[in-house]
């Protein structure tokens, strides 16, 4: 087999973030929108609301699932090739940690690793006024470590936030400069 030299191969630069950044978006407007809509299907029939019901179960959980994995993967990705210094990666936490008996903070790398490497994915469900419930600001995500099983409760909010400024900044070291002059999300 013949090897084709790829001389303008750069993962920062040829890499197109804006639709990743779309697709946080969509997720915001999902989990945002989830109350609203929950709370205006309440006002019509059983019948009426069925299939806005059905197009939810089949499609909430597949794309939020779906995103969180691509733009944990492009986080990743941007903060391995960013130049600032380990620590000053920890300061942007979005969610908790729990391994056995202890809790920890979940940094926004990683809760991009347990994004990537979880093996279940949970939605936080709430309920409303009628039958129905809508999905909450928390994703769970349940893996193994070895022969140590975690939970990382990951509120979405912080993480999405944090995503869309990544994502625009293109580096973790201009993102850090970003939350230091503008402050945390």
């Amino acid at each position: 087999m013949a090897e084709s030299e790829n001389p303008n191969f750069n993962k920062n630069y040829s890499l197109d973030l804006k639709p990743i950044r779309l697709d946080v978006y969509r997720l915001v407007c999902q989990f945002e929108g989830s109350r609203p809509f929950s709370q205006t299907l309440e006002g019509l029939t059983a019948e009426m609301q069925q299939p806005f019901r059905d197009l939810e179960r089949e499609f909430f959980c597949d794309e939020a699932s779906r995103i969180l994995l691509q733009s944990a993967t492009i986080l990743r990705m941007l903060d391995d090739e960013s130049e600032a210094d380990v620590d000053e990666r920890n300061p942007f936490f979005c969610g908790k940690l729990q391994r056995d008996t202890e809790e920890e903070e979940l940094s926004l790398r990683e809760a991009c690793n347990k994004i990537i490497h979880a093996r279940r994915i949970n939605f936080d469900q709430l309920p409303n006024k009628g039958q129905e419930s809508h999905f909450g600001p928390f994703v769970y995500l349940y893996g193994m470590h070895g022969r140590t099983a975690w939970k990382a409760t990951l509120n979405i909010r912080q993480y999405l936030a944090y995503a869309g400024r990544l994502l625009r900044a293109r580096s973790l070291a201009e993102f850090i400069e970003w939350e230091k002059k503008y402050g945390r999300a």
